[in-house]
């Protein structure tokens, strides 16, 4: 690889990956291998570059963007995560099944001290669908001593764990949307993130605000098949709402209730005979595209057993974005 003045390049072989910016500001990449043409010099040079890396010897002893990237990537990565190469030193690391994200962070922030290839991922626990982004891989320079490379403190710092159970029952509660007086619109947000994340809902039926009825409905969806059961509404300290005493009525070990993370402050975690029994406030209808349903009820399916401490160390970082983009409290 060899270092030249951009209007020298005409002909030769771009050695990496550089984008000039076209017209209309848009970014145009110039891929390695490229030919490049007198038009792609005016175009580099409208853009400040005026030097160019061209192919030719290669350096004995370093390696280059393109294979830094995906080296570590290989090096980090655990079950249910694959990588691509995806041009300009940038690696990107995808889930091959939805799941939960589990990120060693002390392991990545003592990788990251290096400086000159970076691990980017996204937050511990943090669910992801199919083929959705985990982390990407990043490289500073251009190229890197082998040794220095090879001597990163590699281990597995990122994971997906599947969802152990996939089938869900629902108890809608609200007399008001029992008796009719108000059109439910819970089942769809239920719904939706069953689609989201590979989920199967088993079971459904809307209840009234009574505790025996709730309770019964809870006993029906696991009978019917349910692996884990969403209970929503009735979470407030009004005395009509019933949930929590339901469920407590059945025996269930009740880990939270309330969860420090905004919205769906009123969220209850519980487990009965081990299965996950999950209740959540009306809030969850307003907040639908993200809730306590994303960020806990997705680590209980994947067999993780929350306990007062998982739950009380949500709440650095507990204000979620959507909070901030919906509320009227800001």
């Amino acid at each position: 690889m060899i270092k030249v003045r951009t209007e020298d390049a005409v002909g030769k072989v771009l050695a990496y990956d550089t984008t000039y910016v076209g017209p209309d500001n848009a970014t145009v990449l110039l891929k390695r291998g490229h030919v490049i043409s007198q038009e792609d010099v005016e175009r580099l040079k409208n853009s400040g570059v005026y030097y160019v890396w061209v192919e030719g010897e290669e350096e004995p002893g370093y390696v280059y963007e393109w294979d830094i990237t995906p080296y570590v990537a290989s090096k980090i990565i655990g079950k249910n995560l694959e990588f691509r190469y995806s041009g300009q030193g940038l690696t990107r690391v995808v889930s091959t099944s939805s799941g939960v994200l589990r990120v060693d962070a002390e392991a990545v922030t003592k990788f990251n001290e290096n400086g000159q290839v970076l691990v980017i991922t996204m937050p511990n626990n943090r669910p992801l669908g199919k083929g959705e982004i985990a982390a990407v891989i990043e490289v500073i320079p251009l190229k890197m001593r082998k040794e220095e490379l090879e001597s990163l403190p590699y281990k597995e710092m990122l994971k997906v764990d599947e969802f152990r159970y996939k089938k869900v029952g629902a108890v809608i509660t609200g007399s008001e949307v029992y008796e009719g007086r108000k059109k439910d619109a819970y089942l769809p947000v239920i719904l939706s993130k069953c689609q989201k994340y590979g989920w199967e809902l088993v079971y459904h039926e809307f209840v009234p605000d009574d505790e025996d009825r709730i309770a019964k409905a809870i006993t029906n969806a696991y009978s019917s098949g349910a692996e884990a059961v969403i209970v929503t509404g009735g979470m407030s300290v009004d005395a009509t709402d019933k949930t929590v005493p339901a469920i407590r009525k059945l025996g269930a070990e009740v880990v939270a209730y309330g969860v420090p993370m905004k919205p769906t402050t009123m969220t209850a975690i519980a487990y009965l005979e081990g299965k996950p029994l999950f209740a959540v406030s009306a809030g969850g209808i307003y907040y639908s595209e993200w809730n306590s349903i994303d960020l806990l009820f997705t680590r209980m399916m994947t067999g993780e057993k929350l306990t007062k401490r998982d739950i009380a160390s949500i709440g650095v970082g507990g204000i979620q974005e959507i909070y901030l983009k919906k509320s009227h409290h800001h």
